[in-house]
């Protein structure tokens, strides 16, 4: 069984489809690049021992680390600081999932391709952090020892695509009653999922925000949307609607095929 890395949820306040976007959306949906009323202007230096560009924000140097995973179609920014010395269209910005500031982006605003790359904090060398799942490392030999993914427990669900010609899936979810946010996944070339592919949704204490203790159980309801390879959309018959915590696991869960037109949502417990 092949895991595939989805979309984060986090910080997702309100409920926005094709990404995580909490505060200004970076994706494919709306262009808010705009900079600040006074912009920072950074300076990009050539490191002989990282043998890579550098650029230092606020007294910490960030290093190439990665790019945008093919599974993801969007990533969430919070703030634009800048731009890169007299090329004003290549601008920096921090990320909506990363509140330590571990990594930047990067972004060519003039770029038909995007450009867009995420630099990494050299102070974070051989430390496991969390590291957003729409970032694919790019194999940086300096990098070679620096863990992901372990910095903030998360409640996860994963969910087992059971059924064939999935190629779009979309969840909304909300917390103790709460909206609380929604994301979209599916590969960037428009192939399909494989059947038995296993998406993993994972919620950190930085979406429970003040929905939730996060040292205490919360109530998570979770709705799905399947577009086939056809192009419609259907709403998955069901919800999953569990106690969870964060550093809790649930791979419980399959989305089936109904053989009418249709998906269910089925649990295993």
């Amino acid at each position: 069984m092949k895991e595939l890395k989805t979309a984060a949820l986090i910080l997702c306040s309100t409920i926005l489809i094709s990404g995580c976007q909490p505060h200004k959306n970076m994706g494919n949906k709306n262009n808010n690049f705009d900079l600040p009323v006074n912009p920072e202007i950074f300076k990009t230096v050539y490191d002989s021992d990282y043998k890579e560009m550098t650029i230092e924000v606020y007294g910490r140097t960030y290093v190439d680390y990665g790019s945008i995973s093919d599974e993801y179609k969007d990533y969430s920014i919070r703030d634009c600081l800048g731009h890169i010395e007299d090329h004003e269209s290549r601008r920096v910005y921090t990320l909506a999932e990363d509140p330590y500031d571990n990594y930047i982006l990067v972004k060519n605003l003039n770029s038909y391709s995007g450009d867009t790359r995420f630099f990494r904090a050299t102070d974070t060398m051989r430390k496991d952090i969390f590291t957003p799942q729409y970032i694919e490392p790019l194999g940086f030999e300096c990098w070679c020892d620096s863990g992901r993914h372990s910095e903030q427990p998360a409640a996860t669900v994963g969910l087992i695509l059971n059924a064939d010609n999935i190629k779009m899936l979309s969840y909304e979810y909300s917390i103790n009653g709460r909206t609380a946010g929604g994301c979209e996944t599916g590969h960037t070339n428009g192939s399909p999922f494989k059947k038995g592919d296993l998406i993993k949704v994972y919620i950190t204490e930085y979406e429970l925000g003040d929905k939730a203790d996060k040292n205490a159980p919360f109530n998570l309801s979770i709705t799905f949307k399947v577009t086939d390879t056809n192009d419609n959309v259907y709403e998955v018959k069901g919800s999953y609607d569990r106690q969870m915590m964060l550093g809790a696991y649930l791979v419980s869960l399959s989305i089936e095929d109904d053989m009418t037109n249709g998906y269910y949502l089925k649990e295993d417990i």
